[in-house]
């Protein structure tokens, strides 16, 4: 099935390769697959459009595509808004086709639960174990991610032998605690009460709650604070301190657009900043490092 969506602000690069999800590959310029649910969507940007098309055909592609990167959202007021942080003001037009994206809340959850303290690159690699031991197959070879069910199934042991190491035992914990009538009762919860929930998960801290949060349950307040994020606040702010502190920051200056500022700034902070071309500075200095 091929579906055609017209779209403002959209960098599929950008979108889908920053890191806030696991399983899309570029396949060329501009072309990028990877599952949603049980469908395998490959995706086409061009001028103000985007092209999907799925394996297997599904009715609902373009309903899946549009939640999927947030089609929804009024991406000119999130840079409208954003533009007003002296920060952000002269580099925000060259991130804007930088997309959150809403995960299905489940997989998210399970994939920040394996994503503490290693690599993109090692997440994606246990995520892909985990999906072809347990995930129902979508084409001969591309599996859908395993459901909560099918996971509890899986002992400690079992999990461990796919390299997840003592997230192997996190992941067997959330199994068991989460099910599809909790998920729904979070999905109706306000934020904080949100957050506050998905803390008492084993796994799950400060900054794994907060990536659920925003990726998962799609709460535009959370800001999840790394290492990246730590530096950036630094350097381009001036803040440092806990991450109970940083968060408050945030908040108090970004408010309910706080998700969005977060991946600009980690954006800026991870990619262009590695590549030595940074779009956001502290005003009166070219680079805004502290020293």
């Amino acid at each position: 099935m091929t579906v055609r969506l017209k779209v403002r602000h959209l960098d599929l690069g950008q979108t889908l390769g920053c890191g806030q999800t696991f399983r899309w590959e570029e396949l060329g310029p501009g072309v990028w697959r990877g599952p949603i649910g049980d469908a395998l969507v490959t995706l086409r940007a061009g001028s103000g459009w985007l092209r999907a098309d799925s394996e297997p055909s599904v009715p609902d592609l373009r309903q899946r595509v549009f939640e999927y990167l947030r089609l929804g959202d009024d991406t000119d007021r999130v840079v409208r808004e954003l533009s007003k942080d002296p920060v952000m003001e002269r580099g925000i037009k060259s991130v804007s086709g930088l997309r959150l994206v809403k995960m299905d809340e489940w997989e998210c959850l399970a994939s920040y639960v394996l994503a503490t303290f290693t690599n993109i690159e090692r997440i994606k690699k246990m995520i892909e174990r985990l999906s072809t031991r347990y995930g129902d197959p979508i084409t001969e070879d591309v599996r859908a991610f395993p459901s909560v069910d099918r996971l509890a199934e899986a002992s400690v042991r079992d999990l461990e032998s796919l390299g997840l190491g003592y997230r192997a035992r996190y992941l067997a914990e959330v199994c068991e605690a989460v099910d599809d009538g909790r998920l729904d009762r979070m999905r109706r919860m306000p934020d904080d009460e949100l957050r506050e929930e998905l803390l008492t998960l084993s796994g799950v801290g400060d900054k794994v709650a907060d990536c659920v949060s925003l990726f998962g349950f799609g709460r535009l307040t959370a800001f999840p604070i790394d290492v990246w994020m730590e530096r950036a606040l630094l350097r381009l702010y001036a803040e440092k301190g806990s991450y109970r502190h940083l968060r408050g920051f945030a908040s108090g200056r970004f408010g309910d657009l706080a998700g969005y500022a977060q991946e600009y700034l980690y954006y800026n902070e991870r990619v262009l900043s590695c590549a030595g071309g940074c779009v956001f500075t502290r005003p009166g200095g070219s680079s805004g490092r502290t020293p």
